[in-house]
């Protein structure tokens, strides 16, 4: 967490306009501490990391026993507060040393009896596995930087449990929608409520041909956003997407106010 901690205050330093040496500093600092933990992860689709995980729940550590099954393998026993997705579970396991390519092959989560973490896990052959590179999110009620990103991925998650069964049924990937710069651009300045919402869900029909059919609101985000991304995704250029047979498209506008650099997301989290 304390290369998170230095990209929030590399955010807050470019947004003052500190000098420019200091910034590349951080950089330099935080790239050798990405080294030092040999472990780099890249995670930029939420709803696809919600869509694939088995089991999502807010726990509290109880006991960690490291090597249980196999090398690197640790059991980690938990106390649940919240299930997002999933059956309940008293327990699994951690694939240590798991990064996400072939240059970062070291990743390691550190766990010891009461952490309070969000874990998105996996159910493998009976077992419930994570690894380092999942969205494995630590708690940290004590420090008023994480209070809004703790509400903020709760939030999120919550409100997202209410449609698992269609984001189960649904296609969520779209190669037309890997980078969402333009979208932001047409969506436009909006004056969004940092405690009202956290991101709107929508359904986009497509006919045999691929174009859209229509395109619904799940989960409103508010009006004035609801209405605009509807439009934007209506007159969008679409390339053909991978859809199942009910050929639904399922986008997300995420809004994340604890970023100091860019709060909304199409998608992308």
């Amino acid at each position: 967490m304390v290369f998170i901690d230095i990209m929030m205050k590399m955010e807050s330093l470019s947004q003052k306009n500190y000098s420019k040496t200091l910034i590349v500093l951080l950089l330099i600092l935080t790239g050798l501490l990405s080294q030092a933990q040999s472990c780099v992860c890249y995670q930029n689709h939420f709803l696809n990391d919600y869509k694939e995980a088995d089991f999502i729940a807010q726990v509290t550590v109880t006991n960690v026993e490291s090597d249980f099954r196999l090398e690197n393998e640790d059991l980690i026993e938990f106390d649940t507060s919240i299930i997002f997705k999933g059956s309940e579970s008293k327990s699994l396991f951690i694939q240590q040393e798991v990064g996400n390519s072939s240059d970062n092959s070291k990743c390691r989560l550190f766990l010891k009896p009461g952490d309070e973490l969000i874990v998105f896990a996996q159910l493998v052959n009976g077992a419930i596995i994570t690894t380092p590179c999942h969205r494995n999110s630590f708690i940290y009620k004590d420090d008023p930087k994480f209070l809004l990103e703790n509400k903020n991925l709760i939030g999120t998650l919550n409100t997202l449990s209410l449609f698992n069964e269609q984001i189960e049924a649904s296609s969520i990937n779209c190669s037309s929608l890997e980078n969402d710069t333009d979208v932001i651009n047409k969506v436009g300045k909006l004056n969004l409520a940092e405690s009202d919402a956290y991101f709107g869900l929508y359904n986009i029909k497509f006919t045999e041909d691929n174009s859209i059919s229509y395109v619904g609101v799940i989960s409103p985000f508010n009006k004035e956003i609801d209405k605009k991304i509807r439009i934007m995704l209506i007159k969008k250029e679409w390339e053909e997407c991978a859809l199942n047979e009910n050929r639904e498209l399922l986008v997300a506008y995420f809004y994340h106010p604890a970023s100091t650099y860019r709060k909304e997301y199409l998608s992308t989290y």
